[in-house]
Formats: structure tokens, sequence, C-alpha cells
């Protein structure tokens, strides 16, 4: 028979108070939000006789959603038109990750072009990008009579064609609130004045520009080196690789001469080039594209010749005997001798894990003169080998 004692009571109301809890998860997490964030590699261009406006649709929301479509929303206008109230709003549907390329007229010479971009998705809008600039200019004349050789080492190239002259950046605008504007002025509501000016601190002169702090330098007769002017101006090389379509430069910086060398091609397959002239890389202001010249990117590098020849006399003829080759890619060897005052021919081919040979067609009292050659899978032979000379007694 249970006694019910005076702590019966209490230990009753404490069991009763946690039976509702069993089983508790704690409180349901918020749904995971469905904006899209801002667009990424957002470019304005003068690309030929176009105007180009590049950027890459997001592939998932701010929290991870992934998207089966999306749209941008390009903004741009010339002057300085407020983009939201006044400019022109070009929506473009996208797969969602894939970057979109929208051409448009390319408007009179000495006109400013503005252009921003934001992403749209499951009804709800990005921030809008930085706005971009350019100040539009005459089409620029392409490069010509462009060839692609293929070398040891990749590609070499070479085009004839007009350098451009330099094209300055826009000009600041006067209107606060668009790029380059002076600190502190703002337009509300614009992305152009999202990022407030950074306030001035101590120690100001380690963040001056380059040439306030060698005026600085000079005057406290410290020397310093010239800071170069990023190049802005020259030729831009661009390669593809089968039916894929073309990348970015090949070059950070536009080319000063008329030849580039490609080190980095594939191997194997085949590449096509073009190269354009460039007036500005940043606001890019290029020419259209040159011709395009392709080549298939094989394997012309030889091996090294064999080194540590040595010739024995052994029973029953002559024994070769080199040092193995370090290429990755080696075939095997070719044997050649030739009798004293003779031609050289071919003795024997051998697999590449071999680094000996008996000559036993070697007859006695003949000098022999014997070379060896390697050769790779793209059936590149290298030099021969330094001659050595042997006989039997």
């Amino acid at each position: 028979m249970h006694v019910l004692t005076r702590r019966s009571p209490l230990l009753l109301a404490v069991l009763v108070a946690l039976l509702p809890a069993c089983g508790h998860k704690g409180d349901p997490l918020p749904p995971r939000r469905r904006t899209p964030p801002a667009p990424g590699g957002f470019r304005l261009a003068q690309r030929g006789d176009a105007i180009e406006l590049v950027s890459r649709a997001p592939a998932a929301s701010v929290d991870g959603v992934a998207y089966d479509a999306v749209a941008l929303e390009f903004l741009y206008g010339t002057g300085e038109v407020d983009l939201e109230r006044a400019g022109t709003h070009l929506l473009v549907r996208s797969p969602a990750g894939e970057q979109v390329v929208k051409t448009l007229p390319l408007p009179a010479p000495g006109t400013l072009l503005r252009a921003a971009v934001r992403a749209v998705a499951a009804g709800e809008r990005s921030p809008r990008s930085l706005t971009k600039a350019l100040v539009v200019q005459a089409p620029l004349e392409a490069p010509l009579e462009l060839v692609a050789s293929v070398v040891e080492d990749g590609v070499t190239l070479a085009w004839r064609g007009v350098r451009p002259k330099e094209v300055p950046p826009p000009p600041v605008p006067t209107r606060p609130g668009f790029p380059g504007s002076p600190p502190g002025t703002r337009t509300p509501g614009t992305a152009d004045s999202q990022t407030p000016p950074k306030p001035a601190t101590a120690g100001a002169e380690a963040t001056a520009p380059p040439a306030a702090l060698a005026d600085a330098a000079t005057a406290k007769g410290e020397k310093t080196a010239a800071i170069p002017a990023a190049r802005r101006n020259g030729f831009f090389v661009y390669r593809r690789s089968g039916d894929v379509a073309f990348g970015g430069p090949l070059a950070a910086a536009p080319l000063e001469l008329r030849h580039f060398r490609d080190t980095a091609a594939p191997l194997g397959a085949r590449v096509c080039y073009v190269v354009r002239a460039v007036a500005s890389s940043e606001p890019l202001i290029e020419s259209g594209p040159s011709n395009e010249a392709c080549v298939v990117m094989r394997d012309i590098t030889p091996p090294a010749a064999p080194a540590g020849i040595a010739v024995l006399p052994r029973t029953g003829g002559l024994e070769l005997i080199w040092s193995a080759s370090a290429e990755q890619d080696l075939a095997g060897y070719r044997l050649f001798r030739a009798a004293a005052g003779g031609e050289a021919r071919q003795l024997a081919e051998l697999e590449p894990a071999t680094t000996s040979y008996l000559d036993e067609g070697a007859q006695r009292g003949v000098r022999y003169s014997y070379t060896i050659v390697a050769f790779d899978r793209a059936g590149n032979q290298s030099a021969p080998s330094e001659a050595v000379d042997a006989g039997l007694p």
C-alpha cells in the first residue's frame, strides 16, 4: 500500500508541469528569405559599334534558396538623368546563375551614358548595383591580319593595326549623388549614394593619393619611386576553345605591342583568337574584333637528348647503356649506328623503360659510332645524344 507523505504533492506537481514539455522541439525557424542579392560582374562597355550591358544573374536568394529562373533589370540613360525616374528600364529573363549580355545601339559620340542593374526574382527586387558611366566614342578601327602559330611553349600571335589614343575616365558629374561626386553629397534613394564617404582619421598621410604622398616626401627630402599609371589603351587578346564563347582578355592590361605569346592554351584543343583595339580598359571602350585565327594546340616540344651513353664489349656483341629519360610523355628510344666513315642507320626502337641494348651484329675489328634519340607520344624526337665510338677487340 502506497503511503503519501508531505513531499508527494510537490513531486506530483513537478511531474505534471513537465508532461507538456515531452517532445517539444522549440520555436519553429522563420522561413528563408527569397530576396535576390545584387547581380555580380556588372559591366558597361562600348565594343565596336554597340553598347554592351553585362551582368550575371544570381543563382540563389540571400538565404540560399535556389532559383529556377530570374530576371535582370538594366537601368540606363544619357547625361545625369535619374535612372529610377527617367531612365530606361530593360527587363531580361535568364536562367539562374547565367551571364547575361544585352547590346544596345551606339549613341552619338560624346554622349555620357550611365547604367546600373538589379535582379528580380520571386516577386522581389535586389539592391541596385553601383552605377557605371562612359563617354561614347566614335567606333575604333579593328586590328587586321591576325596570325596564330604553334610554338614549343604555346601559341604566338601577331597582327597589324592602329593603337588608339587613350580615352580618359568619364567627367565628374555636377549633380550630387552620382559617381565621382564630391564626398558628402547624396541623392536619397539612389544606389549611387549607398556607401557614405569614410571620415578622415589620424595618420591620413598613409591613405593619401600617391601624388600627395610623393609631394610630402619631397618636402621632407625623401626619395620616392615613381608609381606608374595603369595602362588604359592598346590591344586586348581573347581566346576560345572548341565551341565555347570567348572569355575575358588574356592580359590584365592592354598590350602596347602587336604580338603576344599564349603559354596557357589547353593542349590538344582547337583554340581560336581575336584581337581588339582598346581606348580605355575601365570603362571598357574597344573596337570590333579582328579576323579570327585558329590553331590546334599540339605538343611540338621534343624530349631532351639521352645522356650518360656508354658502350661496353660483351660476349656476343657490344652493349649500349644510357641514363633513363625523365620526360613524362616519353614513348621510347631509337638507336643509331654508323660504321667508320659510313652513314648512320637505325639499329633498334626500344620501349621507354629500356636503358640498355646488346648489339649482336657488331663485327670484330670494325669501329662503330653510336647515338641515341628519345621520342614522345606526340611523335617529337629529341636531338641525338653525343656519339660514342667503340668496337670489339
